[in-house]
Parts: C-alpha cells; structure tokens; sequence
C-alpha cells in the first residue's frame, strides 16, 4: 500500500506487476504463459505474432476446419459442394421445371402448325329417303308424293400446301331410288371421282406468307428458349450467391465463437485478480464485451438459419425444404480459388454472342421483320385460281362398281377454272397493320439497342467487382495480418503492466478493441473470398456463359420435347471465356449428376 509522498520506481511496478501476474496464472493454468493459456481457450484463434512474408493463407484461415463442421445444434446435418447443389437445383426448383415447361409448350406449337399442312383423309357415308307432296305433275308424272330412297359413300383426302394450294380429291359411289315416272334407269348405282384445286397467285402464294404462322412459331421457341436459359443461368446464380453467404455467415460465426472465447478468458483472468490488482471498471469492461460478443453469435446463428432457409427454397428440393429447424446445411470448405484474366472488349463481344436477353431481342427484330413481311405481302391485291374437274358414270340394278368403272372407260371428265379478284376499297386497315409492323420493327430495334447496352453495363460492373475482388484478397489478407500483430503486441503489453492501475484499464481497453478490429479483419478477409466467387458467376451470368462454365448442357427430348438438364463431367474446366455456341438446340449428352442432397440425407438415416 502507498503512503502520501511514496513513490514507486519502474523497477518496482515491474516486479511487482510480473510476480502478481506469474501467480495467479500459475494457479489458473499451470506453468503455461497467459497468451497460451487464452490461445487454448478460443480454440485455435492466433494470438502469436504474425510474420507478413512467407506467412500461409491456411495458417491465417485458422477457421477453414471447423467451418466444415457441425456449428449449430441440430439432429441431423449434411454437407455438399457447389456441384451436388446445383444438380439438386437442376432436377428440383419449381421455377427451373417451370420455365423448362414453357419452353415445351412453345416446341409443340411448332409441331402444331406445322401439322396444317398434313394431308387429311375424309370418310363420309349419308343414307336418307324423302317423302315430300309433289306441286308439279312433271316432278313425279302422276304420284301424289315424291318418294326417293338414297344411300351415298364418300372417301377422300384434302391438302393445304405451304404455297398456299388446296387440294380437293375424293370418290363418291352412291344408291338412288325414286318413285317417279321420269326416273330412268330405276335402282340407279353412281359414281364420281371429284378434283378441286385452288391456288392462289401474286405475293399470297408464296411460302413465307403460307408458313408465316408456322415461322412465327419457330422464332417464338427460340425466344422461349432463350428466356429460359436467362432465367435458369439467374436461378443458378441465385443459389451459388446463397451457398456462398451461407459459407461466410458461417465463417463469421466460427469467427465470433472464437472473439467471444477470448473475452470470456480475459474475464476469467481479472475476475480471479479481482481482489488482487484489477478494478471493477476492468472487470466491467470485460463483462461488456462478453456480452456484446455473445450477442453477435446469436445473431449468427439465426442469420444462418434464415440463410438455410432462403438456400433450400432456391434449390426447391424437398428434403431441404422438409429438413426445417432440424437439418444443418454445411457447405464444403472452399480450397481452391481460381483466378481469371479477362478483358472486357473479350468480355462484352462474349455477352453479345452468348447473352439471352440480347438472343430474345435478335429474335424480338426478326418477328417483327415477318410481320413486315407479311403485311408488306397483304396491301396486294388477292388473286385465286380455282379449278375444278370430274369423272362420272352411271347404271342401273344398284350396280354402283360397275359405275365406277364405267366412269373411266366411258365418256369423258369434266372440268372448271376460273379466277377470283379480292381487294378491299383503300386498303386502310391493311396499310394500318403495315404502318403497325414497322413501328414495331424500330421498337424492338431499339429493345434490342437496350439489352446490348444493359449487357455491356452488367459485364464492365461484374468485371470491376471481379477484379476489385481479387486485389482485395491481398490488401484484406494485410489488414489481418496487421490487425493480428497489433493484437499480440497489445496482449503481450497488458500482460506486463498487470498491477499498474493508473494503465491498466487504457490498455485493456485497447486489447480488446484490438481483438475487434483483428475479428473484423478476418470477417472482411473471408467476405473477400466468398465475394470474388460470386461475382466470378454473377460475371459469367452477364455474359450469358454460365451453364457452360458449371459444364451443364441444356438436352431436348425429339420424342415429346422434354426439357432435361445434364452435367457434362467429361468436358474441361473453363479457365476462360468459352466460345460462343449458336446452337438452339443442344445436343443429347447421357451423363450422371451423382448423389443428390436428399439421397445424403436418407443414407445418413440409413446409418444411425
């Protein structure tokens, strides 16, 4: 105890400071230093002084391992990586099945109009008898009423051509009986082989305005196709952005645990020099920071669980989203980082060749250029030529095969031709619809002006985060370096001023603002990581290459047109920009997607 006008010398503080401080952490640990003993208690967290060169990154990433690790307390877990995810996402989200949906009913419309230019075949049979009261005695040539008895049977087929023909070809054998006196011969057998063609000439018989529905029908599956791939390349990269902030968050947490532990040992520490040489406001300051730290790992906690549930319902797989409060999704711990060069004219010439929404507005321009097209063709006049002819014969005794024979060998055909002359007065609504298509026409050129500036946009901003990304591993991985080292010379200080109460608190005080700022440093260093892998898919999204760079290829079924996605695992890893494909329709690859998360989780059932 000081007396009023005692001094105390450095040399005393000091030894003083090192014997009380030597004591109690030998009663609490043993024979080991109080940075080891804190090291032991947060688990792994560095409190050794960090060189800046030749340091590795795993040694920094002390929270790589127990990352992979069950963190929350839940009864049943599963881990994944990205690829198991996205096949999941693949065969099971409700938005991917469904727009692979629309685009099948697009496709079948292709089939339906160009089924209208199918042949149809006609089967006809009429059997009837009248009974009418005759007004003319030269009807029946005596009877009162007009009995007829008849029996017709029609067979044909009818062809629409994609000039525009229409073809007519039947054969007709019938029965017909009458009661009347100028009947001749009685029980007459007929026959009649019929031909009507009609074609119509000038700009309506060409084949673009013939097939112009069926044409529209192509362009309008090309464009669904590519809103599909659109929206499933979004989908995909929703769920790589949720896989990747559901790593981080529990990065943060492993993190957290870690900064808590610390300040739970410091407590430790000053409640047991509590009536030695620690004040109360020291002890407050720690009991602060205790509580502030554990409130930051609840919030963790349920920011994961949020996490887990916006990850299950963008992959769409049952099993997740079952799982609820009793499933922990644990991603597997990211080893490898790949660093690409890209350039951004590479980069946006691969958006325009490659992007959906630039393909949906090429293909927008070409229905509007149809439509031109078409209403260019109907402001001419509309000329038709009709043509008609026939084959005949006749017999009595119901003998209609005989007249059907006879229809060839006696006589002689018969036949028509004519033309038809259509064309409105003014031709206003068609000059309207002309006038409508070309303002149509610029308007999606100018859409497709749009999507080419909003392409460019997307891929010079994912580009500069992408990079901005990649320079900020290092300068982040330096700020905890630094953060790492200004913490152990902090710890190592306040271990040595233990007892000097005039500096104690200012120096705890800046130990633990120190640890603060090294936890933030780690947070910041990870968020970097999971960061630069998602913009590097949010880059290959903008460009319109993302399916490929995850080597998934889009398969239509011929058969009915199902819509399947497959993962091409024997196709290399991108390290660049892919080539640009301009296929529609890719090819059928027969591949495997491996284990789903839902069959993880029921062989982990299995074995309990």
């Amino acid at each position: 105890m000081l007396y009023p006008g005692q001094k105390r010398t450095i040399g005393t503080r000091y030894a003083r400071a090192s014997i009380a401080f030597t004591c109690i952490a030998f009663a609490m640990y043993g024979d080991r230093s109080l940075a080891q003993s804190v090291e032991v208690a947060t688990s792994g967290t560095p409190f050794q002084l960090v060189e800046s060169d030749g340091e590795s990154g795993s040694r920094l990433a002390w929270w790589s391992d127990e990352v992979s690790s069950p963190l929350l307390d839940r009864p049943n877990w599963v881990t994944f990586d990205l690829q198991t995810l996205l096949a999941d996402a693949l065969a099971h989200s409700p938005r991917i099945q469904g727009v692979s949906k629309r685009t099948s009913i697009a496709l079948e419309k292709i089939v339906q109009q160009d089924a209208a230019f199918d042949p149809n075949v006609l089967l006809e049979t009429r059997a009837g008898r009248t009974n009418d009261p005759v007004g003319n005695s030269l009807t029946t040539g005596g009877p009162p009423r007009l009995n007829e008895e008849s029996f017709t049977a029609r067979a044909g087929i009818t062809q629409a051509g994609r000039r525009g023909t229409e073809l007519d070809l039947s054969q007709e054998l019938g029965l017909l009986d009458s009661n009347s006196l100028f009947f001749q011969p009685n029980n007459q057998g007929n026959a009649r082989l019929n031909l009507s063609l009609t074609q119509p000439l000038l700009g309506r018989g060409g084949q673009v305005y013939n097939e112009r529905l069926l044409m529209q029908a192509r362009i309008d599956s090309r464009t669904s196709w590519q809103a599909m791939r659109g929206e499933v390349e979004q989908q995909l990269a929703d769920v790589v952005s949720a896989y990747w902030m559901l790593y981080e968050l529990r990065c943060h947490l492993v993190q957290a645990k870690g900064l808590f532990e610390q300040a739970r040992a410091i407590e430790s520490i000053l409640t047991a020099r509590r009536h030695f040489d620690c004040g109360e406001i020291e002890l407050a300051k720690a009991r602060g920071r205790v509580a502030k730290r554990s409130d930051r790992v609840l919030q963790l906690m349920a920011d994961i669980q949020k996490q887990q549930v916006r990850l299950a319902r963008a992959v769409g797989a049952e099993e997740l989203v079952a799982g609820g409060a009793q499933l922990e999704m644990i991603p597997r711990a990211v080893t490898d980082f790949p660093t690409l060069e890209i350039d951004l004219a590479q980069a946006v010439i691969q958006g325009f060749e490659n992007r959906a929404e630039v393909r949906a507005a090429a293909l927008a321009m070409e229905s509007a250029a149809l439509s031109i097209q078409v209403t260019r063709t109907e402001l001419m006049p509309e000329l038709v030529a009709v043509m008609n002819g026939y084959l005949a014969g006749l017999n009595g005794d119901s003998a209609a095969f005989r007249s059907f024979g006879d229809q060839f060998s006696t006589g002689g055909p018969g036949f028509s031709a004519g033309l038809r002359y259509e064309l409105p007065y003014a031709r206003r609504a068609a000059r309207s619809r002309h006038r409508e298509a070309n303002h149509r026409y610029r308007q999606r050129s100018e859409e497709l002006r749009e999507a080419i500036q909003l392409t460019h946009a997307e891929i010079a901003i994912a580009l500069v985060n992408l990079n901005t990304a990649i320079a900020q591993q290092e300068t982040k991985r330096n700020v905890l370096i630094t953060a790492t080292q200004e913490e152990t010379i902090l710890t190592a200080r306040w271990e040595m001023m233990a007892g000097d109460g005039g500096n104690v608190g200012t120096v705890l005080e800046s130990l633990l603002d120190s640890q603060q700022r090294r936890a933030d440093a780690e947070s910041d260093w990870s968020s970097t990581k999971s960061q630069y892998l998602t913009t590097l898919v949010e880059l290959q999204r903008a460009m319109g290459t993302l399916l490929r760079y995850e080597q998934i290829d889009v398969v239509q079924q011929t058969c009915d047109n199902v819509i399947e996605f497959v993962h091409n695992s024997n196709a290399p890893f991108a390290d660049a920009p892919p080539q640009p494909s301009l296929d529609t329709e890719p090819p059928v690859i027969n591949a495997s997607l491996g284990m789903s998360i839902g069959d993880m989780i029921d062989e982990q059932e299995s074995q309990r």
